[in-house]
């Protein structure tokens, strides 16, 4: 589909609330866009304005806009609505998590299924703030559908995309696609602890951990539907090849380690 104002081709755009129009990440909200129910949105809560005061940041001497830098990037601000919508993912995804390894309400595997999720999405929004772009993790309909099919303990495959951290701002394709490697790379790092702890001191829940940010990097590092690895490979193929290869390894060496998934076998 096109973007009604610039003609860009989305995958998956944008669709504006009040006017109903389809966008691109620039354009989606609806300043941008002249929506013709721009009074509406200027009437709503915080949680919309959000975009502008970003903008007013930009403006002003360059201590103030050193300041809104920090806020918006160190600082992550996280709407009532962004919050609701992670804890909501976040749920999902644990409760794949808890098929995936059969086991039940267990507090130290929660935590791997939790900081899985939240820390890939969190560093979405940080480099994309970082950028001086709008950030914040919303639900996809389709993507939480799937996810919460798949977390039923007789289906053998496996979804993990309830949603995604969208973007809007003047974002180049290179950053775009950095702000989209920041996500599994911060899996593979994560997974990558894990493997040393184990390696260290024989913990097989530190096994399992690796296993399973190794699976979660694997996932979203495949170029479909508008997941990470889409755009990543859009930007840059040997980017995509490398870090593609990095998750592959590491889920590689937790499935031994754990016994779990495709390579257990070698165990």
């Amino acid at each position: 589909m096109e973007c009604g104002i610039c003609g860009a081709r989305e995958e998956m755009p944008f669709k504006c609330r009040y006017c109903k129009g389809l966008f691109c990440a620039q354009h989606r909200l609806p300043p941008n866009h002249s929506c013709v129910f721009l009074e509406q949105f200027l009437r709503q809560p915080e949680k919309d304005r959000e975009f502008l005061a970003y903008i007013e940041g930009q403006r002003g001497s360059a201590g103030e806009r050193a300041a809104s830098a920090f806020k918006n990037t160190v600082l992550l601000r996280f709407s009532w609505t962004e919050l609701g919508h992670l804890a909501v993912g976040t749920a999902l995804v644990a409760a794949v998590g808890m098929t995936f390894f059969r086991v039940g309400l267990q507090p130290e595997f929660l935590a791997i299924f939790v900081t899985a999720f939240l820390l890939h999405e969190v560093a979405h929004k940080f480099l994309a703030q970082f950028y001086r772009a709008w950030a914040e993790f919303r639900l996809i309909l389709f993507g939480a559908v799937i996810t919460a099919i798949s977390a039923l303990p007789f289906l053998p495959f496996k979804f993990i995309a309830p949603g995604a951290v969208f973007i809007s701002g003047s974002i180049s394709q290179r950053r775009n696609g950095r702000i989209s490697l920041v996500g599994p790379l911060t899996n593979i790092a994560l997974g990558s602890g894990f493997m040393l702890a184990y390696l260290a001191t024989g913990v097989e829940l530190m096994a399992d951990g690796a296993w399973f940010n190794g699976w979660v990097g694997v996932f979203n590092m495949i170029p479909f539907m508008g997941l990470d690895g889409s755009k990543i490979f859009s930007w840059n193929k040997l980017v995509w090849a490398l870090a593609f290869a990095a998750a592959i390894g590491l889920y590689a060496a937790g499935s031994i380690a754990s016994g779990s998934g495709f390579f257990s076998f070698l165990r």
